[in-house]
C-alpha cells in the first residue's frame, strides 16, 4: 500500500466511522484501554482487583488512598474534590473511555455518580505534563478511567453492605445494593451491564465546643470536657447509578462499542453548621457514547479509535426546603455532543517512533437559572510524538513532544492556546530518570462568565489562567529481592501559574500569580510471594501569592492547600482472610490567602478484611473507616462523618 493510500484511508475512516475488516479472519479481542505506555509521564495505577479488594466506595475515597487531597463538603453523595499540587477541581479532568466528562458550567466532575463497579482501571496522573491525546487542558493532572467492556462466559455480579455510625436511634444508617451481568451473547457480541441503589441518612456524630457553639471541634475523640457531641441531621442521600456496555465483534478485532452511564442523585445539603437553612438538590446525569475501535490498520500502520457522545447534565436545586417563595428554586440543564478521534501509529522507524494524534470537538448547550441560555463551541487538536534517540552508558535515551492547539468561542467570547510540553527520559533495566517542562493553560468555566445570583454575578472580560511548569525525578521498576519486589519513585516540580480566577467581592477575578514547589513520592513493595504489600503515596507542597497589588496576602500561602498530604496502605494476603490498614494524612490548610485562620491536621485510619469465598460463590466483608474517630474539617465549618462500621457480602453466579 502506498502513503498516499494510507493517508486516504485513514481520515476515511476516522470522520466516516466505517468498520475495517477482512474476510474470514479469526475475531481478535484486543485489551481496550486508556493506557498509554509513555516515555515521561508518570502514573498511580489501579486494577479492578485491587479496587475490589480495599472496597473502596466512590471515587473520593480512590483519590485519598493514593495520597492526594479531596475538599469534601460532607458525607456520601455530597460534594467532593480533589486537589493535586494545590490546584483545585476544575484543573483536575476525568476521562471516561477516551472521553473527558468534565462539567462545561462549573468545569467539574460529579464524583459521586460513578459505579465503581464498573470500572476496570483507574489511572491518575498528576500535574500539567500528559501525553494523552484524548483531551487537553489538565492542570492539576488527569484522571484516566477505562470501564469493563468484555469477559468470556456469563457471571452475575452482586454486592450488598450496609453501614453503622453507631448512633443508638437509627442503628442501620446507610445501605448499598450493586447489581452487574457481563457475558458473551453470540460468537462476537459481549453485555456489561449494572446497576447500583444507595441509602444514606449520614446521621453521624460530631462535636462542637460547649462553649462556642458555632465552632467544630477537631482532633482524636475531640476534646474531653469541652465538647459535646451531636448528630448530623437533614444529609439524607438517595443516589444510583447505572452503565450499559455492548460491544460487537467485527473481523481482525475491530470493534464497535454502545455505552451509557446514567446516575440519580436526590440529596439533602445541610450546608455548613452554622446555617439555619436545608437545601435540597436533584441530579441526573446521562452519558451516552458509541465508539469504533479499529486496531492494525493500513496493514497494521496505526490503531484508530473514534467516539460520538451525548452527555446530558440537570441539576435542580432548591436552597431552603423550609421556605416556599419564587426564586428559591434554580434549574441547570446542560446538554454536550462530543466528538474524539485518536489515531496510534505504533510502529514507525523501525520500532524508534511512536506517533499519537487526536482531534475533539464538543458543542455545549446551557440553560441555567442562573447562568442564562448560552451556546459553547470548544475543542482542540493535539499530538504526541516520541522518539528514541539512542543509547547512552547502557541506558536507552528518549523523547517526548506533546503538541496542542485548544479553542473555546462562547458568545462573544473567543479564547484560543497553544499548549507545547516537552519531556525526556532515560530509562535503564531497574531505573528511569525523566524531566519535564509544560505550559498549562485553562479557559473559564461558564458559571465564571455569566452566573447572575444571590448577590453574585460572573465576568465576561475574565482572562484563561495560565503558566508554565517542570517536573524532575527517577523511578525504580521491577526490583526483586528473593521473593519480594519493590517499586518506588520521586517527581520535584515547580509551577508558575497567573490570572487564576477566584470568586471574590461579589464577582470572579484574575489573580496575579503564584508559586508551586513540591515532591511528590512513592513506594511500593511485595513480600513473601505477594504475602504482604505495602504502599505509600504523598505530596509535600510550598506555595507563595505573588500579587504585590494586595500587601496582605502577597507571599503567603494559597488557602485550602495543605503543606504534606500523604497516604499509607498494608495488605495482608492469607488463604482464608484479606486485611487492609489503610491511613490518611492531611495537613495545614489555611481558611483565607491572609493566613490568619488555619484547620488542624487530621489522620483518617481505616480497616477493611474478606474472607474467604463460601461455597464458591460468596464472600463477605468488614470494614472499619475513621476508626480513630478524628473529628476533621476539610472545608470550614462543615462536619464530616467519626467512626463507621460496614457488613458486607460480595456474590458471583
Amino acid at each position: 500500500m502506498t502513503k498516499r493510500n494510507s493517508i486516504i484511508l485513514f481520515f476515511l475512516s476516522l470522520f466516516l466511522m466505517m468498520p475495517v475488516a477482512a474476510e474470514d479472519a479469526e475475531i481478535i479481542l484486543p485489551e481496550v484501554t486508556t493506557y498509554i505506555p509513555a516515555a515521561v509521564e508518570r502514573k498511580i495505577v489501579l486494577s479492578a482487583e485491587m479496587l475490589e479488594a480495599e472496597h473502596l466506595e466512590s471515587l473520593s475515597a480512590v483519590m485519598e488512598r493514593c495520597g492526594i487531597q479531596i475538599l469534601s463538603y460532607g458525607p456520601y453523595g455530597l460534594d467532593n474534590k480533589p486537589s493535586i499540587r494545590g490546584f483545585t477541581d476544575e484543573t483536575v479532568r476525568v476521562v471516561i473511555d477516551g472521553i473527558c466528562v468534565n462539567n462545561a458550567q462549573y468545569g467539574t466532575f460529579d464524583f459521586s455518580s460513578l459505579n465503581m463497579a464498573a470500572v476496570e482501571r483507574i489511572e491518575i496522573v498528576r500535574g500539567g505534563f500528559t501525553e494523552g491525546v484524548e483531551d487537553e487542558g489538565a492542570v492539576g493532572g488527569v484522571i484516566y478511567i477505562t470501564t469493563k467492556k468484555q469477559e468470556a462466559g456469563k457471571k452475575i455480579r452482586g454486592e450488598t453492605s450496609a453501614k453503622t455510625f453507631f448512633n443508638s436511634k437509627i442503628p442501620l444508617d446507610s445501605v448499598f445494593q450493586k447489581l452487574s451481568f457481563t457475558g458473551q451473547l453470540g460468537d462476537a457480541n459481549f453485555l456489561n451491564a449494572g446497576v447500583t441503589f444507595n441509602y444514606a441518612c449520614n446521621n453521624f456524630f460530631y462535636k462542637r465546643s460547649r462553649y462556642n457553639e458555632g465552632n467544630l471541634l477537631e482532633g482524636p475523640f475531640g476534646v474531653p470536657g469541652q465538647s459535646r457531641f451531636l448528630s448530623q441531621k437533614n444529609a439524607r442521600v438517595i443516589d444510583g447509578q447505572g452503565n450499559a456496555d455492548f460491544s460487537h465483534y467485527f473481523d481482525d478485532g475491530n470493534c464497535l462499542t454502545f455505552c451509557d452511564l446514567f446516575y440519580a442523585g436526590h440529596k439533602n445539603t445541610p450546608g455548613p453548621v452554622n446555617s439555619i437553612t436545608i437545601g435540597l438538590q436533584r441530579d441526573y446525569n446521562n452519558n451516552f457514547s458509541v465508539s469504533l475501535w479499529n486496531p492494525g490498520v493500513a496493514e497494521g500502520l496505526f490503531n484508530l479509535k473514534n467516539t460520538v457522545a451525548w452527555l446530558c447534565n440537570n441539576r435542580f436545586y432548591t436552597e431552603d426546603i423550609n421556605t416556599d417563595f419564587e426564586g428559591n428554586e434554580s434549574r441547570h440543564f446542560i446538554n454536550t455532543i462530543k466528538y474524539s478521534g485518536t489515531a496510534d501509529f505504533t510502529s514507525l522507524a523501525g520500532g524508534r517512533l511512536r506517533q499519537l494524534a487526536g482531534v475533539s470537538a464538543d458543542f455545549t448547550k446551557l440553560d441555567s437559572t442562573n447562568d442564562g441560555n448560552h451556546i459553547q463551541f470548544s475543542g482542540v487538536v493535539k499530538e504526541t510524538t516520541k522518539l528514541a534517540l539512542g543509547n547512552l552508558f547502557g541506558g536507552c535515551i528518549t523523547t517526548s513532544i506533546p503538541l496542542a492547539v485548544k479553542f473555546c468561542v462562547n458568545d462573544n467570547n473567543a479564547n484560543f492556546a497553544f499548549v507545547p510540553k516537552l519531556g525526556f527520559g532515560w530509562e535503564f533495566t531497574h531505573v528511569k530518570y525523566f524531566v519535564d517542562a509544560y505550559r498549562m493553560v485553562q479557559f473559564p468555566n461558564m458559571d465564571d462568565l455569566f452566573w447572575e445570583g444571590g448577590g453574585f454575578h460572573g465576568n465576561p472580560k475574565l482572562k484563561p489562567e495560565s503558566g508554565w511548569g517542570a517536573d524532575a525525578g527517577f523511578e525504580l521498576h521491577d526490583l526483586r529481592f528473593g521473593n519480594n519486589e519493590v517499586h518506588t519513585g520521586v517527581t520535584i516540580f515547580s509551577d508558575y501559574y497567573k490570572d487564576k480566577i477566584q470568586w471574590g467581592s461579589g464577582t470572579t477575578q484574575n489573580l496575579s500569580s503564584a508559586f508551586y514547589l513540591g515532591v511528590d513520592f512513592n513506594f511500593g513493595a511485595d513480600f513473601a510471594g505477594g504475602l504482604v504489600s505495602f504502599d505509600l503515596n504523598g505530596e509535600y507542597l510550598y506555595t507563595r501569592l505573588l500579587d504585590k497589588s494586595n500587601q496582605m496576602t502577597y507571599g503567603k500561602r494559597i488557602m485550602w492547600t495543605p503543606d504534606f498530604v500523604c497516604s499509607a496502605v498494608l495488605g495482608l494476603n492469607f488463604e482464608l482472610i484479606k486485611m487492609t490498614v489503610s491511613a490518611q494524612y492531611t495537613g495545614v490548610r489555611f481558611t483565607s490567602n491572609m493566613n490568619i485562620n488555619y484547620l488542624k491536621p487530621y489522620v483518617l485510619l481505616n480497616f477493611s478484611a474478606e474472607g474467604a469465598e463460601i461455597a464458591g460463590h460468596v464472600t463477605p466483608f468488614v470494614k472499619l473507616d475513621n476508626a480513630l474517630n478524628w473529628q476533621y474539617q476539610t472545608v470550614e465549618d462543615y462536619a464530616m462523618p467519626g467512626i463507621s462500621l460496614t457488613l458486607g457480602a460480595r456474590y458471583i453466579f
